[in-house]
């Protein structure tokens, strides 16, 4: 197990045991200023997961527009991201996916979306090599491990591809790729980002494909504030967001330098693997990147991608009463931050 990447998606599949939307694609980091310092709960243990803003903060991005950032690490026992920022314990927040954002504005939070780290979700699933997963269709007749929670994701899967129902048999499993290998189920539930990078470092070769792919994109660390945070603090949130993009340009442009920022100054005492971390890092880029960023910059969202092809999923999955779009999602800060530009640095 690898500093926590398989605890991290035991916590996430584990909220996943739910009925909301939640349940779908889980609960990442909470900001609160005050004055120019601004304290960024992470949801998690520190790791490349949030290599940006660690970047940003060691590279003196986040100085550049007079803030500080005090990062306080998280863990399974955290608090739910939109709960903190909603109840006004924090500015802005990362939430995992945007699903459980649009289900806590569904139960009238009072949040706003401002951006997205990735652009593609690493919901995945994974087979042996030996066994094809090239489209939804190879999902037909497999046995497919996963947590509980998962199946609505799977039905929806065999919906939206016109496959029919029940075309699978649901194994509930646990936490790590045993099943898998063991060949006690055909294809098991993954990050893109975690079991396939330590089943390769073991040798063991596998086929993925993301959810996305199969018709359930969802963005995930969507930045989240309070409905009224950007009127109270937009100078601050504009300072953090633009730091923040300059610092995950930075990763795509040299993915060795937060594992190595990790392990020497944000881990504490905590003991990182920096190659297993590099080669999550380079698994993660291509991931916070899209034609969406390549045109107008890092950390972008698109308004239609929500009301299309993600409530599209959401639907299939048997969701009903979706807010609308512009109720919660702002790009204007994005706007402002890069004007005519597509990249800051």
């Amino acid at each position: 197990m690898k500093e926590g990447h398989i605890s991290r998606r035991r916590l996430l599949t584990a909220a996943g045991a739910g009925i909301t939307i939640a349940s779908l694609f889980g609960p990442g980091v909470v900001l609160a200023a005050v004055g120019n310092t601004v304290s960024l709960q992470l949801n998690w243990i520190p790791s490349v997961d949030f290599a940006g803003f660690y970047i940003a903060d060691a590279l003196g991005y986040y100085k550049q527009e007079g803030i500080s950032v005090k990062f306080l690490p998280g863990g399974p026992n955290m608090q739910g991201v939109e709960q903190v920022v909603a109840g006004g314990a924090g500015t802005a927040g990362l939430p995992t996916f945007l699903t459980s954002t649009i289900n806590a504005v569904q139960h009238q939070a009072k949040l706003t979306v401002i951006g997205s780290v990735f652009q593609t979700s690493p919901l995945a699933l994974i087979s042996l090599q030996s066994l094809p997963l090239n489209s939804a269709k190879d999902l037909v007749g497999k046995r497919i491990g996963a947590a509980q929670g998962r199946q609505r994701e799977l039905d929806a899967v065999f919906k939206i591809n016109g496959l029919p129902a029940n075309g699978y048999t649901f194994v509930p499993i646990g936490y790590d790729s045993t099943p898998l290998t063991k060949g006690s189920v055909d294809i098991i539930s993954v990050f893109a980002t975690s079991e396939p990078v330590t089943l390769a470092e073991q040798g063991v070769k596998t086929n993925m494909i993301l959810f996305a792919a199969m018709g359930l994109p969802t963005y995930t660390s969507p930045i989240v504030v309070s409905s009224d945070a950007i009127a109270k603090n937009r100078k601050v949130i504009l300072g953090f967001l633009r730091g923040s993009i300059k610092g995950w340009e930075m990763n795509a442009k040299d993915p060795t330098l937060a594992p190595k920022l990790v392990a020497e100054r944000y881990a504490g005492s905590m003991k990182i693997d920096q190659p297993h971390q590099l080669r999550v890092n380079q698994a993660m880029v291509p991931l916070t990147q899209s034609d969406l960023t390549r045109d107008k910059g890092m950390l972008w969202i698109d308004k239609t991608k929500i009301s299309g092809p993600i409530y599209a999923a959401l639907r299939a999955a048997g969701e009903t009463q979706l807010p609308a779009v512009d109720s919660y999602v702002d790009t204007s800060l994005l706007e402002e931050v890069f004007g005519n530009r597509t990249q800051l640095l």
